[in-house]
């Protein structure tokens, strides 16, 4: 009986033993992961760790691009809220503001509550969830030589997993959403404007392989067809000098991305509610790549309302949106009229 209460003792202390060591181990591991796992928000405690260590404060103004070396002019939280989300907060952040996490967030108008991943992540790439959306950008900082990530997530290591290609779009880019309408569209950004809201002369690695945009391989066999006229709003159309004797008037306007010359459109304001174009004449086809155009505008209808059409050789762009957030229609019985292409706009 003794012996036998002794032989338990001793085996109750090794299991006691043994079940010590392995909580140390598994705070061990925690604790080693807990360093990667905290990475699904930018800081910690508003401190420099995690993203913050090495990206800055997030409100801290000007931003210095640590690719290029160019300041933003803005902080990086103004950038991505004034910019990309025209002035919305719950797309990136939860309730309570702090902590920002990377892959949670309350949602947007019409933009999943996935934060920071739905522009730097790619659903395609989703192996449950979230999990494995931000594989491009883990990727990228591993061969940046940032290779924390991968003490939990192999994926970091591009020999473990090929991301989808540059050309994927992530969740949030969207064309024509009046709720965002300067959300990037095109991860290739083939217009230089897509993905470059700020003094960087980059946009973004996608998919991880540190080689940007159009310069990608994946990119080569996309297309870009022209955007809108004056959709940067950087020189919107604008009647800049007027001449009732000469029956003149000289417009003002934008290049379309993409665009190699553009058409003037136009007809009676009483029809611009069904956009009832009046027949071109051949002095209001190819007008230009930009700048002014001064058109002998007619005598009859004295009320007129007219838009600017960009094309590349074979195709034409968008003419805008309407009150409804939908594509005006195109003029297909202009005679200077193109087969217009929404489908790889460059805007």
């Amino acid at each position: 009986m003794g012996m036998g209460l002794e032989s338990n003792m001793k085996e109750i202390r090794y299991n006691t033993r043994f079940l010590v060591q392995l909580s140390i181990f598994l705070i061990v591991l925690l604790t080693a992961c807990g360093f990667a796992l905290a990475y699904t928000q930018y800081s910690v405690s508003k401190d420099a760790t995690n993203c913050r260590a090495c990206h800055g404060d997030f409100r801290s103004s000007p931003y210095i691009s640590l690719k290029d070396g160019q300041s933003w002019g803005d902080d990086l939280h103004d950038v991505h809220r004034n910019n990309m989300l025209t002035g919305e907060c719950d797309t990136c952040h939860a309730s309570g503001r702090f902590p920002v996490f990377l892959d949670s967030s309350n949602g947007g108008f019409t933009l999943d509550p996935i934060s920071c991943i739905g522009c730097h992540g790619r659903a395609a790439d989703a192996t449950s969830g979230t999990s494995g959306t931000g594989v491009g950008l883990r990727q990228h900082h591993y061969r940046a030589g940032q290779t924390v990530c991968l003490s939990c997530h192999a994926d970091s290591d591009p020999a473990a997993v090929t991301p989808v290609s540059e050309a994927t779009l992530p969740p949030y880019y969207r064309t024509g959403d009046p709720n965002y309408p300067d959300m990037p569209s095109d991860p290739c950004n083939p217009n230089l404007t897509e993905e470059q809201y700020a003094a960087s002369t980059l946009g973004l690695d996608n998919d991880g392989d540190n080689v940007y945009d159009m310069l990608d391989t994946d990119c080569s066999g996309v297309a870009a067809t022209p955007g809108e006229s004056s959709a940067l709003a950087l020189q919107p159309l604008l009647v800049t000098a007027f001449d009732s004797a000469g029956g003149t008037m000289t417009l003002s306007y934008e290049s379309g991305c993409s665009s190699t010359d553009h058409n003037l459109e136009w007809g009676a304001l009483g029809a611009v509610g069904t956009y009832g174009y009046n027949a071109q004449t051949a002095d209001e086809c190819g007008i230009g790549i930009g700048g002014t155009y001064v058109w002998s505008y007619p005598a009859t209808p004295t009320d007129i309302f007219f838009l600017i059409v960009g094309n590349d050789g074979s195709a034409e762009g968008s003419l805008g949106l309407d009150s409804s957030a939908g594509e005006r229609p195109e003029n297909t019985g202009g005679i200077c009229d193109f087969t217009q292409s929404l489908g790889d706009r460059c805007d």
